[in-house]
C-alpha cells in the first residue's frame, strides 16, 4: 500500500489526500511500521533537464545524436549501472530517469550533477548555463 503523507509545522505526518486517508485507516493502531519516503516527480523540472541537455547538444559539436550525449552526461555524472558484455567486459549504462526508477530527490542530484559535469567537460559557465536554460524550458 502506499499514502502519501504531508508534514505539518507540528512535525506530525498527515495523509495528503482522501484516498490517504482512508488507507491510513486500514493501518493497526500501535504496531510499529517502516516508512520509506520519496518525493514525486515534478513534470516541469523533467522538462527543464531535457531543456539542460538540449542547450547543451545545440552548442557543442563533439555529438550529432541526442540520446548518446543525454545517456553519456547521465554516466558522466555517476548515474549509471554496471553490466558485463558477452565477452565479460564491463560496460556502464545509464540509469533510467523515468518518473517510476527515479524519485525527485535523486532526479535533482541528477541535474545538479549533470551541470556540473557540463561545466567540466565542455568548459561552460556555471552561471551562464543555468540563466539560459530557461530560454529552451
Amino acid at each position: 500500500m502506499e499514502i502519501t503523507l504531508i508534514k505539518t509545522l507540528s512535525g506530525v505526518f498527515k495523509p495528503a489526500y482522501d484516498s490517504d486517508y482512508e488507507n491510513a485507516k486500514k493501518i493497526a493502531l500501535n504496531e510499529p511500521f517502516v516508512f520509506k519516503y520519496s518525493k514525486p516527480r515534478n513534470y516541469k523540472f523533467h522538462k527543464k533537464f531535457f531543456a539542460l541537455v538540449n542547450m547543451l547538444y545545440q552548442n557543442q559539436e563533439q555529438y550529432n545524436n541526442l540520446e548518446y550525449l543525454r545517456k553519456d552526461l547521465i554516466i558522466e555524472s555517476g548515474f549509471y549501472e554496471i553490466r558485463y558484455g558477452i565477452h565479460g567486459e564491463e560496460i556502464k549504462e545509464a540509469k533510467s530517469i523515468s518518473f517510476s526508477n527515479m524519485d525527485e530527490i535523486e532526479f535533482s542530484e541528477l541535474y545538479n550533477r549533470v551541470v556540473d559535469t557540463i561545466v567540466r567537460c565542455f568548459n561552460f559557465d556555471r552561471d551562464d548555463i543555468i540563466e539560459n536554460v530557461t530560454q529552451y524550458f
